[in-house]
């Protein structure tokens, strides 16, 4: 199995990453936006489904991604960028992980 997870890596299909510290940031039916993340790959997971924006001032809304809840995803983005989140349909928290 370890051969295979190896595999993966190398041909980059396993999303690694060094884990930073993790910021929460809470939402609901306004944006909200992080600190600047500092880093060019983040793992974000919602604790409910939610819109994300990067940007270094941004602000969310219904048009922006969506992210479901409870399912990890990898973003690369730039640096100074913060992220901006706004509730899908009830409030929850986001939770940015910076590689680094």
């Amino acid at each position: 199995m370890f051969t295979y997870l190896t595999k993966l890596y190398q041909l980059g299909a396993l999303p690694v990453i060094r884990p930073g510290v993790t910021v929460k940031v809470a939402f609901g039916p306004a944006s909200a936006a992080s600190a600047v993340v500092g880093a060019g790959i983040v793992r974000l997971v919602a604790t409910a489904d939610c819109h994300i924006v990067f940007g270094t001032t941004p602000t969310a809304d219904a048009t922006c991604l969506f992210l479901p809840g409870n399912v990890p995803e990898y973003f690369a983005c730039s640096t100074g960028d913060q992220v901006g989140v706004i509730q899908d349909s009830s409030a929850g928290n986001l939770y940015i992980t910076p590689a680094i």
